[in-house]
């Protein structure tokens, strides 16, 4: 299957990805404290899922990471419940730090590699959606009859969500199953809209490699000056602005060599669809003083 061959470049990935949370400045310690306290949940209930196929040492590691942070998180729980939610935050840290700590340990183990690869998968389609969603309210906005895109479409989010909920309960063999659904899905959803956006979007060949040549030289301009903001942010040990600077040049970086892809395929709508988030990137990046 495509979707394999292209998540196996990233087979080392463990699951200890999961235990990242998206953290914004304005996230309130009370709401932080759920999520992490949320977090371990899913990673514990992952890991309680996998335990059959685990050998007896394997296991027996897991077990008592999971004894130790069960506590930990009891505790984050019970302060979340008294308003203590900065002590809920803490405790709940050193359970995710138990955790993480196991999950290093045993991240070459094969059943942890394959729930790696499959949450990949899972993200990857996830923003396939995302941007076949966008092409598909640009063809609503146009008056084109986008009922079965939309049916097609739920379906597909559908099945990831599926896919999430099996995932993170440890069964694999499901989780796989219905990413391959959803890929079948998608493919054939991608087709049918591709074919819309060419008839209605006015996505000429012409068209598109202008508006890549003028956003490509804009993000290029823009990558030299944030690196060069990232570097004196750095010397002024400034860190954590120093680390929002290289997270939006990687970005940038990132989008650009998606967008290299898309048109050398021929994928002109979602060439468009990269090039819109450069825009909105280069609008950050001004924001920034780059």
């Amino acid at each position: 299957m495509m979707w394999k061959k292209s998540i196996l470049i990233l087979a080392g990935i463990s699951l200890i990805a999961l235990l990242t949370l998206p953290v914004y400045a304005q996230t309130s310690n009370e709401e932080l404290a759920r999520r992490l306290i949320q977090s371990y949940e899913n990673v514990k209930s992952f890991l309680q899922g996998i335990m059959g196929n685990l050998d007896d040492e394997t296991a027996s590691k897991v077990e008592d990471a999971i004894a130790k942070a069960d506590p930990l998180i009891e505790e984050a729980n019970s302060l979340l419940s008294s308003g203590d939610y900065e002590s809920a935050v803490e405790k709940a840290r050193e359970a995710l730090s138990v955790i993480r700590d196991v999950l290093k340990e045993i991240k070459d183990v094969d059943v942890i590699r394959e729930g790696g690869r499959l949450r990949i998968a899972i993200g990857r389609l996830s923003s396939a959606v995302a941007r076949i969603e966008r092409v598909i309210q640009a063809l609503e906005n146009r008056g084109v009859d986008t009922t079965n895109f939309t049916s097609q479409l739920e379906e597909v989010k559908s099945l990831l969500e599926e896919a999430k909920s099996l995932l993170k309960s440890g069964d694999l063999d499901g989780a796989r199953e219905k990413i391959e659904e959803a890929v079948n899905e998608l493919r054939s959803l991608y087709s049918g809209v591709r074919g819309a956006a060419k008839e209605h979007l006015n996505l000429t060949k012409e068209k598109v490699l202008n508006r890549v040549k003028r956003i490509e030289r804009a993000s290029e301009r823009c990558v030299v000056r944030l690196d060069m903001i990232y570097k004196k942010l750095v010397r002024e040990n400034r860190t954590e602005d120093a680390e929002k600077v290289l997270k939006l040049k990687n970005s940038i970086e990132k989008t650009l060599l998606s967008l290299k892809r898309h048109v050398e395929n021929g994928r002109r709508f979602l060439a468009l669809e990269d090039v819109r988030q450069l825009f909105r990137y280069l609008i950050i990046c001004r924001r920034m003083g780059a």
